[in-house]
């Protein structure tokens, strides 16, 4: 078993020595003697002992209490001093380097074993405290680094959700602007429809049927009166799909009161009507006045909705 080195730090050779045949019998294994505190620090470092027993007054500009200080702060070393007086000041100046304990001259060998032997334990203690210290703070700056990590992360994350969220937010506005876009578009498209079917009704009424009437007047000939009941048949076919805004046309209906009469036919109420083509209800009542005359209902007691859907 691998012995505890011990190193002897005091410059009366005689208690050097004492000091030294007595930790040999006590099996420890004294690794060098050092006289002053210059000496203390360099045989500190060459040899590293487990345990320092150093004299507080030593020869030469530093004390032991300097020394001990040294080798505490740098190498980590515990020590044990030795004194002749266990109560002048020296010893207050002593605490600050935190010995191990305190070996009050002259001593023997069973005080000498029980504060090398405190010394040593609580040594252990110590290393140990520090050993779990550093674990604690290795384990603390790895938690952190893993925390700052995960920040770091969910802040990468958060940044491009935000990004996403703001693109999607744009891909929506586009899409309500197409949609209305479409929408005015479709609408144009009714509209463009609504007065195709104005000019095509009204140019038959105006330009095609009264000559087809002068030729069934004039009498033609059988085979000249079928090729006109044929055209006339194929303008019918034409005019089918919006048949009732050429009745519309027919009784002179204006285009608010075609446009009312199709939302009449549709089932809307005049509240309804009013919504639809932002007008007032006197102005809704009005116009179904006028359909019903130009339809000479005025004073029958005939539905207007039922009235207009029997045009067709």
């Amino acid at each position: 078993m691998k012995k505890t080195k011990i190193m002897l730090v005091e410059d009366e050779w005689a208690i050097a020595a004492d000091l030294q045949r007595c930790l040999e019998k006590l099996d420890y294994e004294v690794t060098s003697i050092a006289e002053s505190g210059a000496d203390a620090i360099a045989q500190a470092k060459e040899n590293m002992p487990d345990l320092i027993l150093m004299d507080i007054s030593l020869k030469g500009k530093m004390t032991g209490i300097e020394a001990a200080g040294t080798i505490r702060s740098t190498l980590g070393i515990p020590h044990v001093f030795l004194t002749a007086f266990s109560g002048n000041k020296e010893l207050e100046h002593a605490k600050v380097t935190e010995p191990m304990g305190y070996l009050i001259k002259p001593f023997d060998e069973g005080s000498l074993k029980a504060s090398v032997e405190m010394a040593l334990y609580k040594g252990l203690m110590e290393k140990k405290l520090r050993h779990s210290e550093k674990m604690l703070q290795e384990s603390h700056d790895r938690l952190e680094m893993k925390i700052t990590e995960r920040t770091a992360a969910l802040a990468r994350m958060n940044e491009a959700l935000s990004e996403e969220i703001l693109e999607r937010k744009q891909i929506s506005e586009e899409l309500k602007e197409k949609n209305s876009a479409l929408k005015v578009l479709l609408q144009q498209r009714s509209e463009d429809k609504k007065e195709l079917e104005q000019v095509i009704t009204s140019n038959i009424k105006c330009l095609v049927l009264p000559y087809i009437s002068k030729l069934k007047r004039n009498q033609p000939p059988s085979e000249d009166l079928t090729y006109i009941n044929i055209i006339e048949s194929n303008l019918e076919d034409i005019t089918s799909s919006f048949s009732s805004r050429l009745s519309y046309k027919y009784l002179d209906f204006t285009p608010t009161e075609i446009l009312i009469a199709d939302l009449i036919k549709d089932g809307l109420r005049d509240k309804e009507i009013m919504e639809v083509l932002n007008i007032s209800q006197d102005t809704v009542k009005a116009h179904r006045k006028n359909i019903r005359r130009k339809l000479k209902i005025t004073n029958e007691k005939i539905n207007l909705r039922t009235k207009l859907l029997s045009l067709n």
